[in-house]
């Protein structure tokens, strides 16, 4: 038994949490596409691990939407309509306005000096052209939105939509839209912090309208390779 503990501790090289952002990291970066079929064999050969952490990590992106598993069919990257994309950005219409006013609410200096290092990063990776990173840092500055706001329930629900919104821009979105969310971030910080509850909430829902703007509504199919995708980690 001791041996058999020991064997399994050399092949677990790698958490279930680090494959899970190693193919969020491929699906924002358009190596791995929506639509994807992804196997427990072959993920479990690419990052060397045993089967139980590749089922973990598809477990954690199937809570958060990111993939589909299917009965009999296996796991594949979530692939969302025009009619999904829209619904998921409506949603967060609705939501993040009321985030807005719950975080004039509650705000502190201290989080609005943290709202702004996180959009900061987020501008600094973009200039670098760092675009993955970029696209997670400004989930990240939504996220901390809703945490600040003090509604779990609006955090929770939230928290589900920012994955799903990543998976529509990369299917959606034009290559050739400019990318300058950190802009209206730090627009948004300025409004908050200075308590205009009416020009906030009118900046939160025109900068989600944004997103949409940037979609390119014709609907493709796409397929990838996986030995491929991962072969230059």
């Amino acid at each position: 038994m001791k041996a058999k503990l020991k064997s399994d501790e050399k092949i677990k090289k790698i958490s279930d949490k680090e494959i899970y952002q190693e193919i969020f990291d491929a699906i924002l970066s358009f190596r791995l596409r929506p639509g994807t079929r992804l196997t427990e064999e072959n993920l479990s050969k690419i990052f060397n691990v045993g089967r139980t952490t590749i089922r973990s990590a598809l477990l954690r992106l199937s809570q958060d939407h990111i993939i589909e598993i299917q009965p009999n069919k296996g796991a594949f990257i979530a692939s969302p309509t025009v009619k999904q994309g829209k619904d998921i950005l409506e949603a967060r219409k609705l939501i993040e306005v009321e985030i807005v006013k719950d975080v004039i609410k509650h705000a502190t200096h201290s989080d609005f000096d943290l709202l702004k290092k996180i959009v900061k990063s987020e501008e600094n990776n973009i200039e670098r052209e760092h675009m993955v990173e970029g696209i997670q840092l400004g989930g990240d500055f939504h996220l901390m939105l809703a945490k600040i706001s003090k509604n779990t329930t609006l955090e929770r629900i939230l928290t589900t939509l920012i994955p799903q919104t990543s998976l529509v821009i990369v299917l959606y979105e034009n290559p050739d839209a400019p990318k300058c969310s950190h802009f209206e971030h730090f627009e948004l910080i300025d409004v908050m912090e200075k308590g205009q509850v009416e020009k906030a909430t009118t900046l939160m829902y025109q900068h989600i309208h944004s997103i949409e703007t940037r979609l390119n509504l014709d609907e493709k199919e796409f397929t990838s390779d996986l030995v491929d995708i991962f072969k230059k980690r």
